[in-house]
Order: structure tokens, then C-alpha cells, then sequence
């Protein structure tokens, strides 16, 4: 704090000054009439003084919690703001073929064992898409909890002793991307 080195100096510099006027009082070499006019312009100085050191402190304060509104403003707005959409798409390998129902309940049974109820309700995975002869589907999640949909995939083998197995193939910000894809993978 710059400021109130800067003010203790000035404090002391302006109390050696009544020091200094007191001690020639004293010793008769200034009247009483000059020492009174001489205070009154030490304490204006003073009093100055004071004033600028306040609204100097009054400013960084205000720039301080201006910049801490700002950082606050951001976090709102990214707490507040609608949580993105990403499509992964994926493939399923198993022995026999699965349905739409049994590859959904694999997926949320391994995705619930690892994150839990609240780890599921952040990312919000649903399955969206599934072809059942390809083995190809489209999973919709937070954009945020990408991390955890990728690793809830490669668990499910682990899971399921490696009778199932889904490998992600893409991800994608929209519903009509990911079916375009699915429709290229399928003429494959």
C-alpha cells in the first residue's frame, strides 16, 4: 500500500512542521499572531492531506470491488447460462445383438456405479439414436462432463468382463450432424 506510506510521510513531515513552529513560539523568535496564521495553514495542509488519502483509498477500494462485480458477473452468467449439447456417436460390440432398451441400461448402470445420481443429473446422458442392425447410436450429454461420458464408455467392458464394448466413434454439436454421420458409417 503505496498510499499510506506515501500519507505517514506527508503526517510526519506536516507534524515536524508544528513542531518546528511551537519550538520558535517558544523561544520567542515568532509571534503569536504569525504562529497562529502558520498552524492554520499546517493544519489545511494537513486536513488536505487527509482528504486526498481518503478518496485515493475510496478509489481502490471501488476499483478492487469493481473488478471482484466483474468476476462475479462472469460466474453468474456462466452458472446461469443453458448448459450445451454434444452427440457422441458410438459403436457396440457384443456377441449377440442388443436393443435400444438393454444398450440404455448398460450405459446408465455403469454410468451411475462410477459418478452416482448427481454425477448423472450434471451430464444428463440419454441416449437419443440407436440403430439395432448397425450397433451404431447417438448418446446426447453436457457438454461439460465430456470427460465422464467418455470414461462411463470405456468402463463398460471392464463392467461387463468385455462382453460388451462401446467404442466412441465422433462427437458432434448437433442432433442432424450426428444422424449424417450415422447414415455415412452405415454406407460403409
Amino acid at each position: 500500500m503505496r498510499i499510506v506510506a506515501l500519507f505517514i510521510a506527508l503526517a510526519v513531515l506536516e507534524a515536524t512542521y508544528f513542531l518546528a513552529l511551537t519550538s520558535l513560539l517558544v523561544l520567542g523568535t515568532l509571534s503569536i499572531v504569525h504562529f497562529m496564521i502558520f498552524s492554520a495553514i499546517g493544519f489545511m495542509f494537513f486536513a488536505i492531506t487527509y482528504v486526498i488519502y481518503k478518496l485515493l483509498k475510496l478509489q481502490i477500494l471501488m476499483v478492487k470491488a469493481g473488478i471482484r462485480l466483474s468476476s462475479e458477473k462472469l460466474a453468474i452468467r456462466n452458472v446461469v447460462r443453458k448448459p450445451r449439447k454434444r452427440y457422441l456417436i458410438f459403436q457396440v460390440l457384443a456377441e449377440n445383438t442388443l436393443s435400444k432398451n438393454d444398450v440404455e441400461k448398460v450405459f446408465n448402470k455403469v454410468f451411475n456405479e462410477f459418478f452416482g445420481i448427481l454425477g448423472s443429473g450434471e451430464a444428463n446422458p440419454k441416449l437419443v439414436l440407436y440403430d439395432d442392425k448397425s450397433m451404431r447410436g447417438v448418446l446426447r450429454f453436457v457438454h461439460t462432463q465430456r470427460s465422464k461420458v467418455l470414461f462411463a464408455l470405456a468402463m463398460v467392458s471392464e463392467v461387463t468382463d468385455g462382453k460388451i464394448g462401446f467404442i466412441p466413434l465422433k462427437i458432434t454439436g448437433t442432433l442432424r450432424k450426428a444422424k449424417e454421420i450415422v447414415k455415412t458409417l452405415a454406407l460403409d
